[in-house]
């Protein structure tokens, strides 16, 4: 059976910062309303950033702005508080109401994820609509090239220019949750596709790094660091990356670290791990 915790990582989560007003009344009849905002969304919850201390277990109610007088709302469950910062309480939340698409964000199915050789946040630059796109090698060389890629919007009903959706970067050093199971894709046999482009290495308690990747393939990724991660280290990735834009961040296994004395850099080899099952 699937915990709480485990349903919030049924998709890709997205750094992605964007104002949401919630209210809630506590058992003793006390009621509060505040402006939060998000530092990681998926499909069926994020995580908030709260000035107010709450209890495992809270209803919410959310509210988001879309345009003119237009709000759409939900019902959402407090998880678990997962960390503090200066600025408050982050709390891990649980959308009740799933298949009302609060977030406006489309987001594929994590079975899919396997024969992507990269995530993005991107929009239609047509009617703006966002969606979590997997990018093949023909598209991730487009990426490289023209920053954007062409592909069809089933909004529009029709073909379209892809770019990435523009966000505040979010700080949040991890999300303090880990999947029930942790099984590394296998290697198989996986084409690599040499493309020069950033990810970003993000490990609980150390700053995020910006490294260069080397190569890709839909089983992981090698890059260069100016830090050097054990094998075995678990960390997240996003490739490719873009400061400013909503990333898209995956846990990955360090499998090869080799110094490069002359560069002053380190060689790494990461796999991804396959995501809890749905079962």
């Amino acid at each position: 059976m699937s915990t709480p915790s485990d349903r919030l990582r049924q998709s890709d989560r997205i750094s992605l910062r964007m104002p949401v007003e919630v209210a809630w009344a506590t058992a003793q009849g006390a009621t509060f309303s505040q402006t939060v905002e998000t530092l990681l969304v998926s499909r069926n919850g994020g995580v908030l950033r709260f000035t107010e201390k709450l209890e495992d277990g809270q209803e919410l109610h959310l509210r988001r702005h879309i345009e003119g007088e237009q709000w759409k709302h939900t019902r959402a469950r407090v998880v678990a508080e997962i960390d503090q910062d200066a600025n408050g309480f982050l709390y891990a939340i649980h959308i009740l109401e799933p298949r009302c698409d609060f977030w406006d964000i489309e987001f594929p199915s994590l079975h899919k994820a396997e024969e992507a050789l990269a995530r993005l946040l991107m929009e239609c630059s047509f009617c703006q609509r966002r969606e979590v796109v997997y990018l093949n090698e023909m598209q991730l060389k487009s990426f490289e090239v023209r920053r954007c890629v062409a592909r069809h919007c089933r909004h529009c009903e029709s073909p379209s220019i892809w770019i990435e959706s523009l966000s505040e970067a979010a700080g949040l050093e991890g999300d303090g949750t880990h999947p029930a199971e942790e099984r590394v894709v296998p290697r198989r046999n996986r084409a690599r596709v040499k493309a020069r482009v950033l990810a970003c290495i993000r490990r609980r308690g150390f700053a995020e790094e910006v490294v260069v990747c080397e190569d890709l393939s839909k089983g992981g990724i090698s890059f260069r660091s100016r830090n050097q991660y054990p094998v075995g280290t678990r960390v997240e990735v996003a490739v490719p990356f873009t400061p400013g834009t909503g990333a898209i961040f995956v846990p990955i296994r360090i499998v090869f670290s080799q110094a490069i004395p002359t560069a002053g850099l380190h060689r790494h080899g990461a796999a991804y791990i396959k995501p809890p099952s749905d079962n």
